[in-house]
């Protein structure tokens, strides 16, 4: 028969046991209330962080709906400005077509009164000349206009040549160029080119007395000094009349 001291010691085992079980139980509902708090707390935390995140998308699309629009203004605006690029485009070249064309009308209306005017001008002087037959104090049997002439050269072509008033006699010959306005290049022109294509034109002349001159309705007035100390003769107007200024012609 078990004594009460060991029914004693049992039951303070077992009460012992049973309050440890209760403290480790209270312990594991505080973990456990502490547990649901975080989740709680996480749970809010995820909320906030959806609602963030809905906030983010919104912004996004309505940014995204902000740049459709603004490409699309920038579209229509970049559209209207090639449009109306294109079409003043259109009318400069239109424009410029039209004055590239009234350009050529009036060059080739001023080229014909050029022409015209260089005709009547060489038509008074070699009128002017087969009526007088003189120039430098020469007398001359023949007076020609737009003497022309051709020569053959070694290489198989041919030398071309027409001259705008000669006059002939028995050992002279005076070359006469025309010009409705000379100048000095002019001058030089009838010296170092004109007279030697005569010379390879007609070599059978080539050992007369050759006199040059020089006739326009207007002479700059450095291409007269050029004539005068060249000792080139001039022709010109004065007032009415013709004016032959020969008196220090040289053979040339």
């Amino acid at each position: 028969m078990k004594r009460i001291e060991d029914y004693n010691q049992n039951f303070a085992s077992i009460w012992a046991l049973m309050e440890q079980t209760e403290k480790q139980m209270a312990e594991n509902a505080k973990q456990l209330a502490e547990t649901k708090n975080l989740m709680a707390e996480n749970a809010k935390q995820m909320d906030r962080t959806e609602k963030q995140m809905a906030e983010t998308d919104r912004k996004i699309a309505e940014n995204a709906k902000q740049i459709a629009e603004s490409n699309k203004e920038s579209n229509e605006r970049l559209d209207r400005m090639f449009e109306e690029t294109k079409k003043m485009v259109a009318e400069t070249t239109a424009n410029i077509d039209k004055h590239y064309a009234e350009f050529l009308a009036t060059r080739k209306e001023v080229g014909g009164i050029s022409k015209t005017y260089g005709m009547h001008a060489e038509s008074y002087f070699f009128e002017s000349l087969k009526k007088s037959k003189q120039f430098g104090g020469v007398t001359y049997n023949n007076v020609e206009n737009n003497y022309k002439g051709s020569r053959p050269v070694p290489d198989g072509k041919r030398i071309n040549g027409e001259f705008d008033i000669v006059m002939f006699n028995g050992d002279s010959i005076a070359i006469i160029e025309v010009k409705s306005r000379v100048e000095k290049k002019d001058v030089n022109d009838l010296i170092y080119r004109k007279l030697d294509e005569y010379k390879n034109i007609f070599p059978l002349d080539a050992n007369n007395k050759f006199y040059l001159g020089i006739a326009g309705f207007a002479i700059e007035k450095e291409a007269e000094k050029h004539a005068l100390d060249s000792g080139v003769g001039i022709l010109k107007l004065s007032g009415e009349n013709l004016e032959i200024q020969d008196s220090h012609l040289k053979i040339f």
